[in-house]
């Protein structure tokens, strides 16, 4: 990848051929989204522009063909670029993923009505079986107040994915600049992530009573990315700290491929412990910074 990034450094016509390109081919729309936030993070919006609106044509061809995924992830990693560039801050921008997957949630919902109806439809049809196989039962207003919930929460859904996956593309982007220019200096900025005590209770409480409300459930899973992304950091950064060997991880992330029920919701409480104890701070070594 390193021999990729130092080609679309080269200049202009090198960086627009790669993501014009990655952008048209499907399902590297990306790695497109991560070579942009690349130029934008080292040139800025200004030096970028070019790259970026031959970057937007093949997204607006996908758009146009039904298949939002790549101008969304495109163009929302580009803004995170520009904020990254300006703030130098990941929490500031974890947490400006939460109304940019808001909007994503937006369009999608009006964009995608029909599709999203025809599967909040099938949901419905299977809700007696789902909860006869827990145990439970809900009464006729407690059932019509669930399949108010299933479209706006749907819609939450695919708005956050395409949130963390534009997040993702400019994380593979920051990854790329630092190792050309800054190596180690991801992996640093990445470990030191950590939400403020009241963003993370705000987001926490979002989270969990958002579905309550129709209108918050289309609210509730977009708030959970800084608290999925702050654990990860945390994570991380303890893995670092104490040099456990990147076997944890992979360890971590095949339980979240796997039982992601479980470990998302434990990895979003970790975040939010850490948030007031900040365990990094405690288990960080007093005669110097964390390894790798």
């Amino acid at each position: 990848m390193r021999g990729l990034a130092e080609y679309i450094m080269r200049g202009s016509k090198q960086a627009t051929l790669v993501v014009a390109v990655t952008a048209a081919i499907p399902l590297l729309f990306w790695f497109s989204a991560a070579a942009l936030a690349l130029v934008i993070l080292r040139r800025g919006l200004n030096d970028a522009l070019s790259v970026l609106i031959w970057g937007i044509l093949p997204a607006l061809a996908w758009a146009a063909m039904g298949d939002l995924a790549p101008l969304l992830v495109m163009s929302g990693s580009a803004s995170l670029a520009v904020l990254l560039r300006q703030r130098n801050d990941w929490a500031v921008v974890v947490l400006a993923a939460v109304p940019l997957g808001v909007l994503f949630s937006v369009v999608l919902q009006t964009v995608l009505n029909e599709p999203l109806a025809a599967l909040a439809a099938q949901i419905r049809e299977m809700l007696p079986e789902m909860l006869a196989g827990m145990n439970g039962s809900l009464d006729e207003a407690g059932m019509a107040h669930l399949e108010a919930l299933l479209v706006p929460v749907l819609a939450g859904l695919m708005g956050a994915v395409h949130a963390v996956m534009a997040l993702v593309s400019l994380m593979i982007g920051r990854s790329w600049q630092a190792r050309l220019y800054n190596p180690g200096g991801f992996r640093d900025e990445f470990h030191r992530l950590r939400l403020s005590p009241w963003v993370a209770i705000a987001l926490l409480v979002l989270t969990v009573l958002g579905p309550q409300w129709p209108a918050l459930a289309i609210v509730a899973p977009v708030a959970s990315i800084p608290l999925l992304l702050a654990g990860l950091a945390l994570m991380h950064g303890v893995v670092g700290i104490k040099k456990l060997g990147t076997v944890w991880l992979v360890g971590l992330y095949a339980m979240f491929v796997f039982v992601a029920q479980f470990v998302y919701p434990l990895i979003m409480f970790l975040a939010f412990v850490d948030s007031l104890f900040d365990f990094r701070s405690r288990l960080q070594a007093p005669d110097g910074p964390a390894g790798d």
